[in-house]
Parts: C-alpha cells; sequence; structure tokens
C-alpha cells in the first residue's frame, strides 16, 4: 500500500512538473513563431492596401493565436501590462483593422518577443539591405562576364550606324523626300546585318548567367517565404496583367535594385 502511495506521489509530482515545463515552453516561443506572427501582420496591413480585409482579419486572427501559444506565458511573466496591450491591440485591429494600428502592433510584438529573448534572425530583420548586396553582387558578375565575352567595340561602331541610318530615315520620311528613302531602303539588309550582330553579342553570355541568375532567384524566394521587405511610399500601384503592387516582397526588391544597380554598373564596367 505505502509503495503504491509513494509511486502516485511520484507521478502526480512528475505530471505537475511536465505539465508545467510544457506550458512555460510554450509561452516561450522561438525565431520561427516571432517570423510567423510578423509575417502574417505584414501580409494583412498588405491585404487592406488591395482592399481585402476579411483576407486582414484572417491573418490577423492566426497571428494572434500564434502569440497566445508561444508568446503570451513568457510575456506575461515579464510584463503583464505589454502582455495585455498586446492583446486588446489584436481585438481592436481584428474588429476594425487599420494599417497603422498593425504596424504598431506587430512593433509591440516583436518588443515582446525580445523580452524572452526571442528575436528575429538578422536575414530577415536587415532583408532590405541584405537583398540590395545580393542585387549589386549578382549585376556585377553579370556586367563581368559581359565585358569579358562581349565585343564591345563592333557593338558601339554598328550602334552608331544603326542610330545615324535611323535618323536620316526618319529626317528622310519627314520632308517626304521619297528619293532618299528609297536609296536609304536599299541599306535595310545591311542595317539588319548590323543588328544581329550586336543581339548575338549581347545573347552570348547569356546562357553562363541565366541559368545562376534563375537559380538566385528561386532560392531566395524559398529562404525569405513571402517576406515584406520594404513597402511602397504610397499605397499602391495597378500593374497590367498583374494586378495591386502595395509592398515590395523578397522577388520585387532584388528585381528593381538588380536593374538600378545593372545600370549604374554597365556604364562605370563596361562605358556603354
Amino acid at each position: 500500500m505505502k509503495r503504491q502511495l509513494m509511486l502516485l506521489l511520484v507521478l502526480l509530482v512528475s505530471s505537475s512538473l511536465l505539465f508545467s515545463g510544457l506550458a512555460q515552453a510554450q509561452g516561450q516561443g522561438d525565431s520561427e513563431s516571432l517570423f510567423d506572427i510578423v509575417n502574417k501582420l505584414d501580409t494583412s496591413a498588405a491585404s487592406l492596401r488591395r482592399g481585402d480585409s476579411e483576407s486582414a482579419k484572417a491573418n490577423i486572427g492566426q497571428a494572434f493565436q500564434e502569440y497566445l501559444i508561444s508568446f503570451s506565458f513568457g510575456v506575461a511573466e515579464k510584463d503583464p501590462s505589454l502582455d495585455n496591450r498586446i492583446k486588446d491591440r489584436f481585438a481592436v485591429v481584428y474588429q476594425s483593422p487599420s494599417e497603422s494600428d498593425i504596424l504598431s502592433l506587430r512593433s509591440d510584438v516583436v518588443r515582446a518577443a525580445s523580452l524572452i529573448g526571442v528575436h528575429l534572425p538578422p536575414l530577415f530583420e536587415y532583408s532590405l539591405f541584405i537583398i540590395m548586396g545580393i542585387a549589386f553582387a549578382a549585376a556585377f558578375f553579370v556586367n563581368l562576364v559581359s565585358k569579358k565575352m562581349v565585343n564591345w567595340e563592333l557593338v558601339k561602331q554598328n550602334k552608331a550606324k544603326i542610330d545615324a541610318f535611323q535618323k536620316e530615315y526618319r529626317e528622310a520620311m519627314k520632308k517626304r523626300d521619297m528619293k532618299l528613302v528609297h536609296k536609304l531602303q536599299l541599306q535595310q539588309p545591311e542595317i539588319n546585318k548590323l543588328m544581329m550582330q550586336n543581339t548575338s553579342q549581347n545573347m552570348k553570355p547569356t546562357l553562363i548567367y541565366m541559368v545562376p541568375l534563375f537559380v538566385l532567384w528561386i532560392a531566395l524566394g524559398q529562404i525569405f517565404k513571402g517576406w515584406v521587405v520594404a513597402w511602397l511610399p504610397f499605397i499602391r500601384i495597378d500593374l497590367p496583367f498583374i494586378g495591386p503592387l502595395v509592398v515590395f516582397g523578397v522577388g520585387w526588391w532584388y528585381f528593381i535594385t538588380y536593374l538600378g544597380f545593372s545600370q549604374i554598373l554597365r556604364k562605370v564596367i563596361i562605358g556603354d
């Protein structure tokens, strides 16, 4: 009988310790949970910019559940007033979502997580600059390969001839000088040949850098998982065939910064 009572007591104490440990672990969270909450809040703010309040509410609700499961217990032990404020704000933004309130709540959640030692990985926290650095490196690589493989002297000579021909042809058409137009048309096959030469020269390095750039594009998409990298300074841009652009995800931010750096480095490296 005593042995059974002792065994029961041990089981009760062990169960209490186990459940207590699980509750504390449940409230401590980790960087992946913080990523999910912040990403859902960012996505909800982006949905509002697109005019989709239902999607915004759904993401806010999911973020709230994740916060309650992963962080509320631990934050309440450190700063009960902050935990209560976050819960109240979640309720408010769910009922009446607004971009400013959601982003303010986002800041509170990040601060609350830091109280229990949880932070966003630097890869996401500084994604704006990290992707800019990757885009710069990719643009530098592409222009360096192009400089080595393309006969830019030939390209420039051909381009000068093509530009001169097109300018002369436009002026002849404007003056209705049909004799000159006919003469220039006889030169069209030669000009087409020069244009094909330039196209061929520019296409030379494509096979070398297109595959690495495509792999890089896919890899960045997998790593950042829909992370909002930058916000447009205005509400939205309506793009044909694409729809409203409201934030820069990794794909858009990489594309825009790559194009910018590529044009600058082309002037510096190639001099074109």
